[in-house]
């Protein structure tokens, strides 16, 4: 992803009380579920009562929303933000790609809550808002850079952005069932040629005409 509209947290920055419980949700979600993961089983993890729990934080779908869109920020837009210098979104999206395995939480999170929105319609209005904010951030700092980029000018970038994020998601579901990429070097060789591939035209040339060879 290239920048969005976001910036993480100062590392020097103490994190506040609903901060850290976001942050031990997330991890709770992450190593049990987040069906199986109750609000007593955070204010356990926190040492705090479920009344002061739900005195920061409205319930368990705003926790997960909020775990999910601090991930995105820290382990994704801080990345791309206040480097000094123009983003080069072939660079950005290949070092993003190499560094998938700190991913791999985020990724986790994102599966368990898109499990729960099936049958949750709060948690799936709340999961659709947070990943619509971040994607919607993301077109805009492609739309602002782009003839800086070299984008083809055909190139729709909702589609593209929508293509790069569907590709980080869908490693996180193959995850989940044990199934992931064996070099980290080759993955990111991937996405860098996907990356450069946003700058050409699309080839139009029809196949499907094509006859093949005959056997003699």
């Amino acid at each position: 992803m290239t920048a969005a509209r976001a910036t993480a947290p100062r590392s020097g920055d103490q994190p506040s009380t609903r901060d850290r419980l976001v942050e031990l949700a997330a991890q709770l979600f992450a190593e049990r579920g987040y069906s199986q993961t109750s609000v007593r089983d955070i204010s356990r993890r926190a040492a705090m009562t479920t009344g002061a729990i739900y005195g920061h934080l409205r319930n368990k779908a705003e926790l997960l929303a909020e775990a999910i869109s601090a991930a995105t920020t820290d382990q994704l837009e801080s990345q791309t933000l206040g480097l000094g210098q123009p983003l080069d979104y072939i660079e950005t999206l290949t070092r993003l790609a190499r560094e998938y395995p700190k991913r791999r939480q985020l990724r986790a999170l994102i599966v368990q809550g898109a499990a729960a929105a099936q049958t949750d319609e709060e948690t799936r209005t709340r999961l659709r808002d947070e990943q619509l904010a971040h994607f919607r951030s993301w077109v805009e700092a492609y739309a602002a850079e782009r003839d800086r980029m070299g984008l083809d000018p055909s190139l729709d970038l909702e589609v593209a952005v929508l293509h790069t994020w569907a590709v980080e998601l869908g490693l996180g579901v193959l995850e989940s069932l044990g199934i992931e990429p064996k070099s980290k070097k080759a993955w990111a060789d991937v996405q860098n040629r996907v990356a450069r591939s946003l700058q050409l035209p699309p080839d139009d040339r029809t196949r499907s005409g094509k006859q093949r060879p005959r056997r003699a």
